[in-house]
């Protein structure tokens, strides 16, 4: 009788804890600023249509960006600089607080989708800066495997960045991730 007891017990909580399963919270910007090098400035909604074009021209070198502040409802800002080439910053700020991606990950990165960037944390918290973890992600690059671009995800814990990782496509179904 005891052994029953204690399947059913076992069972009770591991039922409880399926139902109560975490989640994370997703959220598309708002609108996203762009300034050009020739200091051109262009402010889109996430929904505009215009979007998926001018982070077409970006990438394919047509436009030079400078600089890109994307904004989410939550109050969160992702800034990201560039040199004309290469990605120089990525910081992530609200209100007073902000942090960086390191300069080692920031020489990997080659053609931000800025359409495609996204910002995760834990749904428990209403904002990814009181979560004690969150990720950015985004398309990156000009180079599709198996008609997907590879996703760069950028993790931070207890509001300092923590990894790096890229994952490509390597069949219809499958992808595999490495360390950026």
């Amino acid at each position: 009788m005891r052994n029953l007891k204690v399947f059913f017990l076992i069972f009770s909580l591991l039922a409880f804890a399926s139902i109560y399963a975490h989640k994370d919270r997703g959220e598309y910007p708002k609108s996203v600023k762009f300034i050009f090098d020739d200091k051109e400035t262009l402010v889109l909604n996430y929904d505009d249509s215009r979007l998926g074009n001018i982070c077409d021209e970006i990438i394919s070198g047509k436009r030079k960006l400078t600089e890109a502040y994307v904004t989410y409802k939550t109050g969160e800002v992702v800034n990201v600089k560039f040199d004309g080439e290469n990605c120089t910053s990525i910081d992530i700020m609200c209100k007073n607080k902000r942090v960086f991606v390191e300069k080692n990950i920031l020489k990997k990165i080659k053609g931000i989708h800025f359409s495609t960037l996204t910002l995760s944390w834990s749904s428990d918290y209403d904002k990814a800066f009181s979560s004690s973890y969150f990720t950015i992600s985004f398309d990156m690059g000009t180079e599709r495997f198996y008609d997907e671009f590879p996703n760069v995800q950028l993790f931070f814990k207890k509001q300092v960045f923590s990894n790096a990782e890229v994952w490509k496509q390597i069949s219809k179904n499958g992808r595999q991730g490495s360390k950026l």
